[in-house]
């Protein structure tokens, strides 16, 4: 038997498939034709425009944006994304950066997390899903300080129980007293264990600070206990933080004794091991903290939206080689 062409059948076909949901073969048998004549129906529905498909992205993607960061940092990956100037960015953002870690999280073992609301976000978007091999481990220790909802142990759990996979805290605070507190703390084996599978991440998700705002400023702070410490910390320049690390315009770790190696996280040089960092920011004042994570190699995937992707490359030298050792 002939495939039917007219555009009564073809319509016929493309609703009973695409609309009914019926399987081919199923749609076939209610045609009277063979499951091999209907595919060629479907195939001709859509070449005569009976069928239209339409890609309902939830955001808007500056795809050039997204190759030149790529060319600029040698990056694994860059998402940008356009919103209307009346809605906030960090919705839209949260939803791609989501859909590019669990894209990441295919055959992944380990995947590690830092905290904060923009990876709160993150985590939220994610699609539910049961991954039993996978492990979920903290980058930094909780930050009880802060609000619970944006800590690393309330976020590991949470992306445990969203992944459907096993999650390990890291059972100590994130910034100590004294450097003797955290070596007596860090030398336990549940401490060290954790860390150590930090290290071993196939996949990190972390944000991004401004030391001058919000939780990075606040982190800072706590750090540094006087005015006298916190002008000897600015003086060394820091631009952002990840996982409360702190580090300068082109990416290098700043060791203030007293100060940094009070925080109990992972170190930047293994940070930057991880085969898939994806850092994610939004808003202008973010700026030179990317600007700095991605000169640094921090990160080697970057989610933002338009607006912080313009201003980094208002940045003099943003597009510089990378100035790492």
């Amino acid at each position: 038997m002939s495939t039917p062409r007219s555009r009564s059948v073809l319509a016929a076909a493309a609703r009973l498939y695409y609309v009914d949901g019926l399987s081919q073969a199923e749609a076939a048998a209610k045609l009277g034709m063979t499951r091999s004549n209907l595919s060629r129906v479907l195939t001709a529905a859509r070449e005569q425009g009976v069928i239209e498909f339409r890609v309902h992205d939830e955001a808007d993607r500056d795809f050039e944006s997204e190759a030149e960061l790529v060319a600029a940092f040698d990056l694994r990956g860059a998402r940008v994304i356009s919103s209307p100037a009346d809605r906030p960015a960090l919705p839209a953002v949260a939803q791609c950066a989501a859909r590019m870690l669990e894209e990441a999280l295919v055959g992944a073992r380990v995947v590690a997390v830092s905290w904060g609301a923009t990876v709160r976000a993150v985590v939220e978007a994610l699609t539910e899903t049961t991954s039993p091999d996978l492990r979920v481990v903290q980058l930094v220790g909780g930050l009880t300080s802060f609000e619970p909802h944006v800590s690393a142990h309330d976020l590991v759990r949470e992306l445990g129980r969203r992944l459907g996979a096993s999650y390990l805290y890291l059972n100590a605070p994130g910034v100590f007293d004294s450097i003797e507190a955290l070596n007596v703390l860090s030398a336990e084996q549940s401490i060290s264990s954790t860390l150590e599978l930090a290290r071993q991440a196939d996949v990190a998700l972390v944000g991004i600070g401004n030391p001058a705002h919000g939780s990075s400023q606040a982190l800072l702070r706590q750090l540094a206990s006087g005015s006298g410490e916190l002008a000897k910390f600015r003086s060394a320049g820091p631009v952002g933080d990840v996982c409360g690390r702190y580090y300068d315009a082109i990416g290098q770790p700043l060791e203030i004794p007293g100060i940094s190696d009070r925080v109990l996280a992972i170190d930047i040089p293994a940070l930057r091991q991880v085969p898939v960092s994806i850092g994610v920011a939004v808003g202008r004042a973010k700026s030179g903290a990317v600007l700095g994570a991605l000169r640094g190699g921090l990160i080697n995937t970057l989610v933002c939206d338009e607006a912080l992707a313009r201003e980094l490359f208002a940045h003099p030298g943003s597009g510089a080689a990378d100035s790492r050792p």
